[in-house]
């Protein structure tokens, strides 16, 4: 086994912790997208390295078996991966695709829920507002949040679940989901993914309405009266209530028109690279120790 291998997960873990910590100066669209992008390649980074390693820690098991196994999935140098090592990698490969398996099959719940709800209000009084994701979805609204709202304020949550509609912003909290169950410590990270799909629905929503107070009451006055409701269909006022109220409140963020695209284009640039040089390293490898083990 080549040490090599884990190149790629252990930059993806060392990037991945680092933006959960530190805030983004960008437009929160950027900042969702460059998010977005790490953490479903951060997740997909560790499931691919577990299964790698994984397999090859089968084929040290059984040697017999390993020619069934194609060559693209053995390590270039066909050393043997210790028990140490392979045991917890099948291990926690095993947790993290059952965690998946466990948090898209909720999701699929959450989203036959709100579709059957989509034909008429919620019939609670608590002010709720849902963007429902798919052919038939929309935006659902409580009994509480057409009564208890001005019209001012009711324009201000369309604009804002309209704008999670119209980007497809349930793709970008599938990529937090799928991150916090496959790699629970970088938690941090998918949360501050989820603030800056919501600042990015706000910023919509101040820019049709013209009133970036306006939208700043409204997510106030939603909060205060509204419980935390992550998923797919998440609610008007679910995440970073008190960050998206100070942002409304200070002068619009610039659009980063070239620093937010050149920023994701580098992630991934910088991603794929690091993937294509460790296969070719592994490779290597596989001629050149041979050769130093000869002399």
């Amino acid at each position: 086994m080549s040490w090599v291998t884990l190149a790629p997960l252990s930059l993806m873990l060392a990037l991945g912790t680092v933006l959960g910590r530190a805030p983004l100066p960008l437009h929160p669209s950027w900042s969702a997208r460059l998010l977005a992008t790490t953490c479903a390649t951060t997740a997909v980074a560790a499931l691919g390295t577990g299964a790698v390693v994984s397999v090859n820690y089968a084929a040290t098991l059984a040697p017999a078996a390993a020619g069934r196994v194609p060559e693209w999935a053995l390590f270039g140098d066909d050393s043997p991966v210790p028990h140490p090592v392979g045991l917890p990698a099948a291990l926690l490969t095993a947790a993290g695709l059952l965690a998946v398996a466990r948090t898209a099959a909720a999701w699929r719940a959450e989203l036959r829920g709100a579709r059957a709800q989509m034909r008429e209000p919620l019939a609670t009084d608590v002010p709720i507002a849902l963007a429902v994701p798919g052919r038939r979805g929309g935006v659902v609204l409580s009994r509480g949040m057409l009564r208890g709202f001005t019209a001012e304020e009711l324009h201000v949550v369309l604009q804002h679940e309209t704008s999670h509609l119209r980007h497809r912003h349930h793709r970008y909290a599938a990529s937090g989901a799928l991150l916090r169950a496959v790699l629970p410590p970088l938690r941090p990270l998918s949360e501050r993914l989820r603030l800056a799909v919501e600042r990015w629905a706000d910023e919509d929503a101040a820019e049709a309405v013209g009133d970036r107070a306006l939208v700043a009451r409204t997510i106030a006055k939603a909060a205060l009266a509204h419980p935390p409701a992550p998923g797919p269909a998440g609610a008007f006022a679910d995440s970073g209530v008190v960050q998206r109220v100070e942002a409304l409140l200070g002068a619009p963020p610039g659009r980063n028109t070239v620093t937010g695209p050149l920023l994701c284009m580098g992630n991934g640039f910088v991603t794929s690279s690091l993937t294509s040089v460790t296969l070719h390293l592994d490779h290597a490898a596989a001629c050149v120790l041979p050769l130093l083990a000869a002399r």
